[in-house]
């Protein structure tokens, strides 16, 4: 038993906020304002001006693909110029000059020097000998150096978006050479970085990750091994991990008795701003001839969605340009008519451009959107650009509190790795929004994007999401009240604990033992 005094933000309908807290045998028993007479001799956990509120969730994480630049690979969104990108990529090489192929991450042409992507020649300087290519910040695009443009088949050559002389691949190219490049990860890799992903979460206060997997692996090997590790650090109630597999082969995740089906990749009915393939209704402001992409015929999407809903999954699909949240609202439309469900909880992700008539449809169908506050704020995609390509259009971009004010479920994700898993980082994009100041949220309110609202989105909110008795006792200790904070300061606030069902987390899983509770807990919820 626990009993907790000070400042504890609850996060429930009401927004209650109390000055005790019990948790027992990982479950919280009491919440109130004094303390009962029954526990007044026992140890009391004085928070001082810390805060105590719910875990964060993570709404929608590319987790393997994070993981493996995380912990395996490396990250060059930090480079300055090209020059500086170069070095980071040869301090790796020289370190690791027995790996057989390299997936890096973040390059952006709006944040170097040179204003422009690195070049195949460019970066066979930096790594002549083994295929590299690095994924772009907006995770639609990406940049390959001779080795790896080689060793592509011919099906990735012949497809819309591939650049043999500039080592570049964009739409359809894109997702081809990425699940091309994620075959030849050695499976250890693998392995070792979804463990260590994990307590690299846990840092920032994370407990609940919506992952998205399916991107290339021989035989769905990522769903294989996410499933069976996720099991793992469900069981007993630790870590949560609810799985998207991104295929629109609804009997593969009906074989594997998975619930959920969708994403990214073989689920994105467009691209994105980074490389102006994000569908719209309306022309880029810089290019009239250019709407964007919408990857699947309408037809192809709504039989999807029909199939998919009267197999009682729940959906998710990627959507950023205002045409393609158009499609993924009629998609899901259609099927409801075809199959009427209560509780359906499909999503749409990003939804960065929305229709008012589509937001009213939405709200309408109950359809939820995870929506991330991380691209707001990053440098990699820069307001100037976004006015560029999208001129008036962009203070209408990712409408977070007319998102609310409609009354649709918005939970908050960080796309990883597009941008950092970070919940406070998207706490603060939310309530800064730099578009339109009228869309920024309340502090409260974007805290619930990432604790209730994730656990909602996947059914957990009768157990976790929020502080109430009886729940399961998932909490962080922040070293400050984000309630007395000034939106601009939110990024002072640091997670210092994480606890899972009232347990300290503790680092640290081997990888044996993690693949034997993961097979030995086959039932957990994933």
């Amino acid at each position: 038993m626990k009993i907790y005094k000070g400042k504890i933000i609850s996060l429930d309908k009401d927004n209650n906020i109390y000055n005790y807290l019990i948790e027992d045998r990982g479950h919280i028993v009491y919440l109130g304002n004094s303390l009962p007479d029954k526990y007044k001799k026992e140890r009391i956990i004085d928070l001082g001006d810390k805060v105590l509120l719910p875990s964060f969730g993570d709404g929608h994480i590319h987790f393997s693909s994070w993981a493996l630049i995380a912990a395996s690979y490396f990250d060059v969104r930090e480079a300055k110029n090209i020059s500086e990108t170069q070095e980071i990529i040869k301090g790796y090489i020289n370190e690791n000059k027995k790996t057989k192929a390299v997936i890096a991450f973040g390059m952006s042409k709006h944040s170097l020097k040179e204003k422009r992507l690195l070049n195949r020649e460019e970066l066979d300087i930096a790594c002549p000998d083994i295929p590299l290519i690095i994924i772009c910040y907006d995770g639609h695009s990406a940049v390959c150096n001779s080795k790896m443009i080689n060793k592509f088949p011919d099906k990735v050559k012949k497809l819309r978006g591939y650049e043999e002389g500039k080592g570049h691949i964009y739409n359809e190219a894109y997702f081809a050479g990425t699940d091309y490049a994620s075959s030849l990860v050695p499976p250890l890799d693998l392995i070792k970085s979804i463990i260590k992903g994990y307590d690299l979460l846990a840092e920032k206060g994370i407990s609940m990750i919506h992952v998205t997997e399916g991107i290339g692996f021989p035989k769905d090997l990522d769903i294989t091994l996410m499933s069976l590790i996720a099991k793992a650090r469900t069981k007993n109630n630790q870590f949560q991990t609810r799985l998207f597999f991104q295929t629109t082969d609804i009997d593969k995740v009906l074989k594997r008795k998975l619930p959920r089906i969708g994403g990214c990749f073989a689920t994105a009915l467009d691209g994105c701003f980074g490389v102006c393939d994000a569908a719209l209704h309306e022309p880029y402001a810089n290019d009239k001839n250019n709407n964007g992409i919408l990857f699947q015929k309408e037809e192809e999407v709504i039989e999807f969605a029909k199939k998919a809903n009267r197999e009682g999954l729940q959906i998710e699909m990627h959507a950023i340009g205002d045409a393609a949240v158009s499609r993924a609202v009629k998609a899901i439309e259609e099927s409801l008519i075809d199959f009427p469900r209560k509780e359906h909880r499909h999503t749409i992700i990003h939804a960065c451009l929305i229709k008012p008539d589509d937001l009213k449809k939405i709200a309408k169908l109950e359809i939820g959107i995870t929506l991330q506050p991380g691209f707001l704020i990053s440098p990699l995609e820069p307001v100037e650009y976004l006015n560029e390509i999208l001129g008036d259009r962009v203070k209408d971009s990712s409408p977070l509190k007319s998102i609310l004010e409609a009354g649709i479920h918005l939970s908050g994700g960080s796309d990883a790795p597009v941008t950092y898993p970070d919940p406070i980082e998207g706490i603060y994009g939310a309530c800064n929004h730099p578009f339109d100041s009228n869309q920024s949220v309340s502090i409260i309110e974007a805290l619930k994007m990432y604790t209730y609202e994730v656990a909602w989105t996947s059914f957990d909110e009768k157990e976790r999401g929020s502080l109430e008795k009886d729940k399961i006792a998932d909490m962080v200790i922040l070293n400050k009240d984000p309630l007395s904070l000034k939106p601009q300061n939110l990024r002072s606030l640091k997670v210092e604990k994480l606890f899972l069902s009232g347990k300290e987390y503790i680092k640290g899983m081997g990888i044996t033992k993690a693949l034997w509770k993961g097979i030995t807990g086959r039932k957990e919820k994933i």
